[in-house]
């Protein structure tokens, strides 16, 4: 123990003790060890949690149940072994607005299975909105947001494609706004 004496003006003294003790810095050692540990264990608990929940491609896609503007249910359960589309979107969003009406065209001339989630909104908004575009595909209400929560979507609209076996094999985010582009795209769910 190294101790040094400083005198102040006034006669006051200060003493500031310096501690070279093994055991602090093993201590300190041991607590940045746990520190850094942890954060490690978090992003791998992270990045494992994100990919079982159907997130990112290649992991399972979350099961879900949801009323659809009619009052009836919509299952993922319900399109088991068959190639599906989930298109996340809201009245609101401009991008969404625009390409809801292009997604309409596609499912039409391409014949493949989609489900449209609104999300946060009501019923009648969603009618509203269906009604307006003569939406063709199934529209199921995520009033609660709990279905955008499993799916970890951050932003609208996002596009997600789910494998006849369960598996997100595409994740598009933002606007598709070609319809080629969607066209190709919705090829995928016919390649599984």
């Amino acid at each position: 123990m190294l101790e040094k004496s400083f005198s102040g003006r006034k006669g006051f003294e200060t003493r500031c003790v310096q501690l070279n003790n093994p055991f602090r810095k093993i201590w300190f050692q041991s607590l940045l060890l746990i520190v850094l540990a942890g954060a490690v264990l978090y992003a791998l608990f992270q990045q494992e949690a994100t990919k079982e929940s159907g997130a990112m491609p290649g992991g399972r896609a979350p099961s879900f149940e949801l009323e659809d503007v009619q009052g009836g249910k919509l299952r993922l359960a319900d399109y088991e072994g068959k190639g599906l589309a989930l298109n996340f979107w809201a009245s609101w969003c401009n991008p969404c607005v625009n390409e809801l009406p292009l997604l309409n065209e596609a499912y039409k001339l391409a014949g493949f299975e989609m489900i449209a989630i609104n999300v946060g909104e009501d019923a009648e908004a969603a009618q509203k909105f269906v009604d307006r575009y003569e939406l063709a595909f199934p529209i199921a209400l995520d009033k609660e947001q709990q279905v955008k929560k499993r799916y970890r979507v951050v932003g609208l609209p996002l596009t997600v494609l789910i494998d006849p076996q369960g598996a997100v094999i595409e994740r598009h985010e933002g606007e598709l706004k070609d319809m080629a582009d969607i066209l190709r795209l919705m090829e995928r769910l016919k390649d599984e």
